[in-house]
């Protein structure tokens, strides 16, 4: 873990990694600064600046992350995904600070036959992707010491995602029809922040794919859920493309962890156990 002095900014910190990550943050004896909207704005250059002014790591976890709404909104997508990405890359560089920067799996089109590395060619299909994926290319540019973290399929306990969406309609008795050909890894935030938190001792620069240890398609994992919960749904599989969508998803997120996995403590928990802790709050 990163020293005890170390003093450490997240940007975002109201959101679902955000609050988690600054809850283990804490846990594990480094009480971070926190800022995320309405008082604090990414995209207001200033307030950027004077929140990470004498830290040693800025962790941005902000973003613009409603993907069909981006369709319709591509100029604050890229406000708030990359051209205040790399502003932060310049403010940070400037001050010395070190930059940890999250971003996702939809740089790629996922049609691919194999999981993701780093070092694949990037495609993104949706303004979300793209704005994400230029994110990543203006921070590296401003500070090249920077460490990108791309993550896939989160859900924690703070705000809405799949499973609470999943869970709360089946219990309701509303069938239910999930797509079978999108297939990635569940991976719950608290597993993303145990993982950032061991990272920062070394604080390593680069790109890194993390996601929870093996793959499943989005409606195997819905099945997984209501197996798990006993809940008897009205489910169905789909293809993505019987579905109106604004945005394009990719098919395959499936991310080779290879590279982040041998600067860890040990190996990466697989999603069906980190799944099925999460699941208990629903038995409760």
């Amino acid at each position: 873990m990163a020293e005890t002095n170390k003093s450490i900014v997240i940007l975002g910190a109201a959101g679902m990694l955000g609050t988690d990550l600054a809850a283990e943050l804490t846990a594990q004896g480094i009480a971070p600064a926190v800022f995320d909207l309405p008082a604090f704005d990414i995209t207001d250059s200033d307030q950027v600046a004077n929140a990470i002014s004498g830290c040693d790591l800025v962790i941005n976890c902000a973003a613009y992350t409603n993907v069909e709404k981006a369709e319709s909104e591509p100029e604050l997508a890229y406000k708030v995904n990359a051209d205040a990405v790399g502003r932060l890359g310049n403010i940070a560089s400037a001050q010395g600070v070190k930059v940890l920067h999250i971003s996702t799996d939809f740089v790629f089109d996922g049609t691919l036959d194999r999981p993701y590395v780093e070092t694949d060619d990037t495609n993104a299909l949706s303004i979300y992707g793209k704005s994400k994926l230029e994110g990543e290319k203006l921070l590296l540019a401003a500070n090249p010491d920077s460490c990108i973290i791309r993550i896939q399929w989160t859900y924690g306990n703070n705000g809405n995602n799949f499973i609470k969406k999943l869970v709360s309609l089946a219990q309701r008795g509303k069938p239910l029809r999930v797509v079978d050909d999108q297939v990635g890894s569940p991976t719950a935030t608290e597993q993303v922040s145990a993982a950032i938190c061991k990272l920062i001792k070394n604080m390593p620069t680069g790109i890194f794919h993390l996601a929870a240890a093996g793959f499943v398609s989005r409606f195997d994992m819905a099945k997984f859920i209501f197996d798990k919960l006993a809940i008897k749904a009205d489910l169905t599989s789909c293809k993505t493309s019987d579905f109106s969508s604004a945005a394009q998803r990719p098919l395959n997120s499936r991310l080779d962890c290879s590279k982040i996995s041998s600067l860890l403590d040990g190996p990466i928990e697989s999603w069906q156990n980190s799944l099925e802790k999460y699941l208990k709050q629903f038995r409760e």
